[in-house]
């Protein structure tokens, strides 16, 4: 076993360095004539293509021209469900009546709306609710809680960064109070001179943000005692060599749309916000750490400051604009002698691998939600990227927003001192390109996405990064789990028991000397008691597995890493038949 346990970790390491050569390899899908059949892209893998060939068609594609597919949204009746939406968002009747999409009633529509105003009912996101709007393209993803707030998205990514932590180097370290309070101590001793960003859980609109610069700062009083902490909040390391526009910190808010899971298809708007501090920048001292406007970019922030400046009416031109379009900065970055194509294909590259990291945590979700209908989910989901570009041109994801501002006003200041609202015109513009060509795409299938429009190409507004193609450099390891929790679950997904678990432990190569059949029960009923939970969840097994590797393989391995003892467990387990295990076809 541990020969055959050296050779499946040199296949391994050989497999990283062939995926990081071809790590901008495009691959063929494989044709499936099948219209409601999703891509079985996970099972189908096609051979990467020789290394001259890709450099062939990198070179080839810098001499044409962008390949875009444009379509006319009047040329599509479609008609938009908002029978769910508490408030209509002016927005989404101001596309229905440019286009003369139709509204829907009760369950009928091609496309369900989901928007901001409702988040709380989307939140309970249920299997009643996902059958009775089965025939819509529903604008949320289930798991979309996920990512809702601060907390779980940097659960995720700490999980994922503990795997993969070359990859995963672009989330600021983030640590959630009171929970990590020991460890961000600790690590604050460490770092000298090194401040952070608080900012609560849920909070809104950039309220009660403040900078961390001396331990007493997270603490109601002078006393460091845990019961004195500011609790529900998330403290994020600050960057401190921010790239500046116009002498000032900024950071992008982009639209990146995910419109499968499995197989995932994504695609990243060319249009997009600038958002800027409203004072010119200076490194962090105690003098200026307090002025929310020179370190902050929040623009619930800025926009209160007597520095504000409104857009120009031609906005897609450089201008000083407090608040601008994605194609302006760009404009003025390249004035600046900034590299915009390689920082373009940077900032593509990361939200790939987050896209790739945090997919697997919604797909689990989605199936919990669908059960055995969950292939024919057709939810769609446009999530907000807060991204902030340090000196080097490396992009920090600094915020994911699951429900991104579709707000199109804003407040001006009259020359008597009042105040009246208006409509912007570049949030207008922006955010209707955003959610209009959303629409478009999303009621196609995914096979249909992946033939008519293809990776690199654009459609309209958004341009397809992500063609439903296996993940690179191993990062498929968790959809693998997914299926492994899914294969023990049975016929009600989400309800792993402990008899089900415990199979595992008749596969003999995942039993050993330091880990009998008994071990499981123990594993088990540990994490289990942890979470309070009667079943054992998606985190919860990954927990569990995680043990089981480390019992397995840790002392006998000379090159353990939890990554690699994880993923011979999973393969492991997947090649060996589950015995009495019915398939998942009904719901319970």
């Amino acid at each position: 076993m541990l020969q055959f346990l050296n050779s499946d970790f040199q296949q391994f390491t050989q497999q990283d360095k062939q995926d990081k050569q071809d790590e901008n390899t495009e691959t063929e899908v494989p044709n499936n004539s099948q219209r409601q059949m999703r891509v079985k892209s996970f099972e189908e893998k096609p051979a990467n293509k020789p290394l001259n060939l890709i450099f062939q068609m990198l070179l080839q594609k810098k001499t044409q021209k962008r390949q875009q597919i444009k379509v006319d949204p009047k040329s599509i009746p479609l008609s938009i469900n908002l029978s769910v939406q508490v408030q209509e968002l002016p927005i989404i009747r101001k596309i229905m009546d440019k286009n003369e999409w139709k509204k829907a009633h009760n369950f009928d529509g091609d496309i369900l709306w989901c928007g901001p105003d409702n988040v709380q009912q989307a939140k309970q996101f249920t299997y009643d609710f996902a059958m009775v709007f089965m025939n819509l393209c529903i604008s949320r993803i289930p798991g979309a809680k996920l990512i809702s707030t601060k907390k779980e998205t940097t659960s995720i990514m700490a999980k994922m960064r503990q795997y993969f932590p070359s990859i995963y180097n672009f989330y600021p370290k983030t640590y959630t109070m009171p929970e990590d309070l020991h460890e961000f101590i600790e690590d604050f001793e460490k770092k000298d001179g090194i401040s952070y960003i608080a900012k609560p859980d849920k909070g809104t609109q950039g309220q009660g943000i403040f900078i961390v610069s001396q331990i007493e700062d997270l603490f109601n009083n002078s006393v460091k005692d845990i019961s004195y902490i500011k609790k529900n909040y998330i403290i994020q390391e600050y960057i401190s060599n921010p790239l500046l526009l116009d002498d000032k910190k900024f950071d992008f808010r982009l639209y990146v749309l995910i419109t499968s899971l499995k197989p995932l298809i994504a695609y990243i708007n060319e249009e997009g916000l600038a958002r800027l501090c409203t004072e010119n920048y200076q490194d962090i001292t105690s003098s200026n750490l307090s002025n929310v406007y020179m370190h902050l970019t929040n623009y619930s922030l800025n926009k209160n400051s007597q520095n504000f400046i409104i857009h120009p009416p031609d906005f897609q031109k450089i201008n000083l604009g407090t608040k601008r379009t994605y194609t302006s900065a760009k404009k003025t970055l390249m004035k600046m002698g900034i590299d915009v194509p390689k920082l373009k294909l940077r900032i593509e590259q990361t939200i790939v691998r987050f896209l790739y990291g945090i997919a697997p945590f919604l797909l689990n979700s989605t199936r919990e939600i669908y059960q055995d209908k969950w292939e024919k989910a057709n939810c769609f989901h446009v999530i907000g990227f807060d991204i902030l570009i340090d000196r080097d041109l490396k992009p920090w994801i600094i915020e994911i927003n699951a429900n991104p501002s579709l707000e199109i006003t804003q407040v001006i200041q009259n020359s008597n001192g009042s105040k009246r609202v208006e409509t912007s015109s570049l949030d207008a513009y922006v955010k209707t390109k955003v959610i209009e060509d959303a629409f478009i795409i999303a009621i196609k299938t995914p096979q249909e996405q992946i033939e008519q429009i293809g990776k690199g190409k654009y459609c309209n507004s958004y341009k397809m990064i992500i063609d439903g193609q296996p993940p690179i450099e191993n990062l498929d390891l968790f959809y693998k789990l997914v299926d492994l929790y899914s294969n023990l679950c049975g016929l009600r997904y989400g309800n792993l028991n402990q008899m089900r678990f415990c199979r595992l432990a008749n596969n003999p190569q995942l039993i050993n000397e330091l880990l009998i059949k008994s071990d499981y029960d123990l594993i088990y009923k540990k994490i289990q008691l942890k979470s309070l939970q009667p079943d054992l969840n998606f985190v919860g097994f990954l927990e569990a597995i995680e043990s089981i590797s480390e019992k397995l393989l840790k002392r006998k391995a000379s090159n353990y890493t939890l990554q690699k003892a994880v993923t011979y467990v999973v393969n492991m387990a997947l090649k060996a038949p589950q015995q009495n295990q019915r398939p998942l076809t009904a719901k319970r």
